[in-house]
């Protein structure tokens, strides 16, 4: 029976909103809008990770041309790890997985994703004010600042840490700030030494005392692309915060500072984000979490609800892609090199597939058996991100340990990258899902 003509509203455009809405039309929901509060459409960030747990689900959707048009091709390994004292060469980790990871642009990702999306599936400028419970007509309706309406029997919250569906189910909690902030650019590879170009062509972690710089290989030559995103994830006390924003504008000699006495690839990747960067700036975020909620949705009248999807349910440290696997899902969430992104992929096609072939009429049983799937998985990622940010900013960095050494990391990446959204749905919906008509 399923859900397929009711009136889904997705709340928030980023790469989980897309990402579900994608999934949607690959499922077959008839119905679906999506709301965008940014007049156009746009990733603030450096690189993002896709590894393979979640482009399974995206070359489902057709997207791997599009995606490996835009991203890095070939590279020689997963991850390699070098002193941030000397550059000297630590260890890697192979690329073990298939399809491999793909490197490129937030805002290059969200491209592919709105290739197969219709124009009139979209609605920008709408940022959520409120939401009506109604008693009579259509369960709810959707308010806007702009003073425009929306009507819904399903409403997706796909709008990151901040969500503001999250606040209108009564679900206030305050974010924890996590002690420590991320700086972000890119370096073009011209603008740094030959020897120095040719190691940032790989992934490259410089791993510090409490402190680590990650460069991920974005794009590729071919489309004339190819840039280093360089990723400073540092230890820094809120009270030194001094924006309003979680996000804003900070002088590159503020990176550093923190690596001033660092490797001479370190200081050449300090020049390269000066020649990069007009202003002497760079993007800088204090990166929050919130505390794990038990229930993800909340249900309606006449078999109606809400829930959430991505970092609005579950918001993840970027910290997994440094030697797990890559991450959140809206325009003013953290960089992507951690799982969160591809967290919300799984979810998105796991929630989009159940709402489909559903085989009764039991609204709040689809919401429990989406739950029941994801939140164990989503869960550990959560927690395994938080020890893999411990693990890659380490009080002894220069020396592998019996936690952090290729053998071991490749077993903490195993468990994530190998894992099938679509296989796990297949087996575990076989009593409650109708396939006959799927295209998993």
């Amino acid at each position: 029976m399923g859900f397929e003509d009711q009136r889904v509203a997705i709340v928030g455009g980023g790469l989980g909103g897309m990402s579900f809405l994608n999934a949607a039309l690959y499922a077959g929901l008839k119905n679906v809008q999506l709301y965008e509060q940014a007049p156009q459409f746009g990733e603030v960030g450096a690189g993002v990770n896709i590894t393979s747990n979640a482009n399974r689900v995206l070359d489902a959707f057709g997207l791997q041309e599009s995606m490996t048009r835009r991203s890095s091709r070939k590279l020689p390994c997963y991850m390699e790890y070098h002193s941030y004292k000397s550059g000297e060469y630590l260890g890697h980790i192979e690329e073990f997985s298939k399809p491999p990871a793909r490197l490129l642009h937030r805002a290059d990702l969200l491209d592919s994703l709105k290739e197969r999306v219709p124009q009139s599936s979209l609605n920008l400028g709408k940022h959520l004010a409120s939401i009506d419970r109604n008693s009579s007509g259509a369960p709810y309706t959707l308010h806007f600042q702009d003073g425009s309406t929306a009507e819904a029997d399903i409403i997706i919250g796909c709008d990151g840490i901040k969500s503001n569906v999250r606040r209108d189910m009564g679900l206030g909690d305050t974010p924890n700030y996590s002690g420590q902030v991320v700086y972000r650019g890119f370096v073009d590879y011209k603008d740094l030494p030959e020897e120095t170009a040719q190691l940032l062509r790989k992934t490259v972690n410089f791993r510090g005392p409490k402190r680590h710089v990650l460069i991920l290989p974005i794009g590729n030559r071919e489309t004339n692309s190819d840039r280093a995103a360089v990723i400073g994830f540092m230890s820094e006390p809120l009270e030194a915060w001094d924006s309003e924003s979680w996000m804003s504008r900070s002088d590159i000699a503020s990176l550093q500072e923190h690596v001033r006495d660092w490797c001479p690839q370190v200081q050449d990747i300090i020049e390269g984000l000066r020649k990069s960067s007009p202003d002497g700036k760079m993007l800088k975020q204090a990166l929050y979490v919130r505390d794990p909620i038990d229930k993800w949705y909340e249900m309606g009248q006449k078999n109606s609800g809400i829930i959430l999807l991505g970092d609005s349910a579950h918001s993840t440290l970027p910290h997994q892609g440094k030697f797990l696997a890559t991450t959140s899902t809206d325009i003013l969430l953290t960089i992507d090199t951690g799982q969160g992104t591809c967290m919300a992929i799984e979810s998105g096609i796991a929630l989009a597939t159940i709402l489909r072939h559903w085989k009764g009429d039991d609204l709040e049983g689809a919401f429990k058996f989406y739950q029941d799937l994801r939140k164990p998985r989503t869960d550990r990622v959560t927690q395994t991100s938080y020890d893999a940010g411990r693990l890659a900013s380490a009080d002894t960095p220069d020396q592998m340990t019996d936690n952090f050494n290729p053998g071991a990391l490749g077993e903490r990446m195993r468990w994530i990258m190998e894992y099938n959204v679509l296989e796990d749905l297949r087996a575990k919906g076989a009593d409650v899902l109708d396939f006959h008509d799927s295209r998993l």
